[in-house]
């Protein structure tokens, strides 16, 4: 005769097994976490103002060179890299608010 409340213990042990592995999944993705916030948080002043600055002095130069410089300039294409440093800089604030 089978004991139908040793299917009900067996079962509980795989649920409490699935749980553990899940908790422990958690706690090594909050070490990885933690510690990526960290650096990224400390290091968020001087990339915003690097970035920052280097997409402002991108788009100025290239209005100037654009507007006074010869005509065969790569408008466009300083433009483009300009920008970039500003969508850098939205990217690394959404992977600061991802890490939080």
């Amino acid at each position: 005769m089978s004991n139908p409340g040793s299917i009900h213990i067996r079962d509980s042990k795989l649920v409490a097994i699935r749980d553990l592995g899940g908790s422990l999944f958690w706690l090594v993705l909050q070490g990885i976490r933690l510690p990526l916030l960290i650096f990224v948080v400390v290091l968020e002043p001087v990339v915003s103002f690097v970035l920052g600055a280097l997409a402002l002095l991108g788009v100025l130069t290239a209005l100037f060179w654009k507007f006074f410089g010869p005509p065969n300039f790569p408008f466009l294409l300083v433009l483009g890299i300009s920008l970039s440093f500003e969508l850098a800089l939205i990217v690394y604030r959404k992977l600061l608010r991802l890490l939080s």
